[in-house]
């Protein structure tokens, strides 16, 4: 049996954590690898929630989803491609309520995107309390920051991918608020 096959397997018979130290080391493993998973902050919360000292510690069918899906997700994880500063970027965001969740990817041979890497991020702090409009930008603006390292070496276009609509009237306004300042 190969060693990969041996470690997916492992992962896949993770046994339920019943208390808060066991469900750390799953978090912990979990967190290390989510580059790996498409949206990591939206799935996670519910056991980070678990962990907090100031909540109530009950596992529910809701945490039990979280931890079967987490863990079919890492098993089933996508090959990340490399990048390639000749071809252009597409940057793809989401903010769905407490945290964003972007990907960058690049075209590849079979004319197909292929993910370069994911970003999950919660949202601290005030940023919590932003708009839908300004979760939306500041994904953007978090994607090119964390990414920055392949997008200034390319001189091709940088696609970017939202499901906002409202994004495409900021290219043309002309007045910002104050978290657009900044």
């Amino acid at each position: 049996m190969k060693s990969t096959t041996l470690k997916i397997q492992a992962v896949q018979e993770w046994l339920v954590p019943t208390t808060v130290k066991q469900v750390q080391p799953f978090l912990g493993f979990a967190n290390f690898l989510r580059k790996f998973v498409a949206n990591f902050s939206h799935m996670a919360p519910p056991l980070h929630n678990l962990v907090k000292k100031e909540t109530a510690r009950k596992w529910t069918e809701k945490e039990q989803m979280v931890f079967e899906g987490l863990k079919q997700a890492i098993t089933v994880a996508l090959v990340l491609a490399h990048a390639e500063p000749t071809k252009p970027y597409f940057l793809e965001t989401d903010a769905i309520g407490a945290a964003l969740g972007p990907a960058l990817s690049q075209q590849q041979t079979d004319r197909q995107l292929h993910p370069i890497g994911f970003l999950s991020e919660t949202f601290k702090g005030a940023e919590v309390n932003y708009n839908t409009h300004d979760k939306e930008l500041l994904a953007i603006i978090r994607s090119l920051e964390h990414w920055h390292i392949y997008l200034e070496s390319t001189s091709k276009p940088i696609t970017v991918f939202t499901n906002h609509q409202n994004l495409e009237y900021w290219k043309e306004s002309r007045t910002f608020n104050c978290c657009h300042a900044h």
